[in-house]
């Protein structure tokens, strides 16, 4: 019995005009190229809140670290249903960062 190979798949081409983010880290409100809310503007001081994922992009930390610091009590964040949402306000409160 011989097996096939499987199928390659590319990432889907970005649309043109989308901005890429090519260095690091972000400060919490800053980022430029995260969803935007449904109107299509985020708030005047950026997102309100962030995914773990997201939050992880933004602070140049694993998701594995947030999802520790979550479990142990050190970051603070929101369920939504099956969400884990950090507020902006709990990312920078645990980031030492002044508001």
């Amino acid at each position: 019995m011989t097996t096939r190979p499987r199928p390659h798949h590319d990432r889907k081409p970005e649309p043109a005009g989308v901005p890429r983010r090519t260095s690091g880290p972000v400060p919490p409100g800053g980022d430029t190229t995260a969803a935007a809310s449904p109107a299509g503007q985020d708030p005047p001081g950026g997102r309100l809140a962030y995914s773990v994922g997201e939050a992880a992009r933004l602070t140049g930390l694993s998701r594995d670290l947030l999802y520790d610091e979550m479990r142990r009590g050190n970051l603070t964040y929101v369920k939504v249903g099956r969400r884990r949402l950090i507020t902006r306000q709990h990312l920078q409160q645990f980031l030492g960062i002044a508001s």
